[in-house]
């Protein structure tokens, strides 16, 4: 049942294709929707229709271009397809179609036809994937900070030092107002210690030395195109992903913050060519990945 793998190519193109003398599978727009903070993407709804079984030529004419043959020999293999299909389904087994979903019979004898979950056949909606977003709600606790983890401030200005400031300004004001005599010795010593003391500079509050962290590393200026492997609001969700990637081997980076959010990259490249190369690398790797292409300039 090789051959099978041929309608999910046709259903990318065509709304509806019919296996002659078997039935048809009928697609339907299922537009983008949100469900329980998960963005879903715009797909095809899948249906199976036991009654579309004349012969179009869509299927005969794909299968025979795919395998090199004429009209008439494709015709005798989708007979012979349509054969082993009823075989495998009359001894109660499932017959499963790639991204299409499975045929069985249930306990009433009835063909029953269980289209595929997240299928990728919307060429309209081709690199968008599914992703999960932060609800208001949980936005709102993240922000949400109790008392015994707020920091402690430092107080600049002390209480003493503050005091010194109100009483000697005025001090010095009213002192203004009398004449200075020329004889030294008229000056007491101690109205000069009490009005140094009191204009002394306040001993400077000590400064903390922290060791700052390098977020990412830099990006060079012939990188234009980036895949991105996520983007968050929140800088600790995107610090932790950065670092899961760098232990993964990704040369990956914090591009900073872009329209309110996090962009972390798995790689930099001069061309869109490389980026792409990059990318398609990755989805073979991880089908659900979700990664993207994101140009700077």
């Amino acid at each position: 049942m090789e051959f099978l793998a041929c309608i999910k190519d046709l259903i990318l193109l065509h709304d509806c294709v019919i296996i002659p003398e078997f039935g048809g599978f009928v697609t339907n727009y299922k537009p983008a929707k949100i469900s329980n903070s998960n963005f879903l993407p715009p797909s095809k709804a899948i249906n199976f229709n036991n009654k579309l079984k004349f012969n179009d030529g869509l299927f005969v004419n794909y299968l025979a271009k795919q395998a090199g043959i004429n009209y008439m020999d494709a015709s005798k293999k989708v007979k012979l397809l349509v054969q082993e299909i009823n075989y495998h389904l009359a001894d109660g087994e499932r017959v499963s179609i790639d991204e299409i979903g499975d045929l069985f019979y249930n306990e009433n004898d009835q063909l029953i036809f269980e289209p595929a979950q997240d299928n990728k056949l919307n060429l309209d909606a081709y690199g968008l994937s599914r992703f999960q977003y932060e609800s208001l709600y949980a936005k709102k606790l993240s922000r949400t900070v109790s008392p015994e983890n707020r920091d402690a401030v430092e107080v600049i200005f002390q209480n003493r030092s503050l005091k010194k400031v109100l009483i000697g300004v005025p001090l010095m004001i009213a002192l203004s107002f009398f004449p200075i005599k020329d004889n030294k010795e008229n000056i007491l010593q101690s109205d000069l210690s009490v009005l140094t003391e009191m204009m002394a500079p306040a001993e400077p509050a000590q400064v903390v030395e922290t060791e700052i962290i390098p977020v990412s590393q830099e990006v060079t200026a012939e990188d234009r195109f980036f895949i991105i492997g996520g983007s968050f609001r929140s800088s600790e969700n995107a610090e932790r992903f950065l670092q899961q990637k760098l232990d993964e081997g990704f040369e990956a980076k914090n591009l900073g913050l872009i329209k309110g959010l996090n962009y972390i990259a798995l790689g930099g490249f001069p061309d869109f060519a490389s980026a792409k190369a990059k990318q398609l690398e990755i989805k073979d790797k991880s089908p659900d990945s979700g990664v993207w292409i994101y140009n700077k300039n």
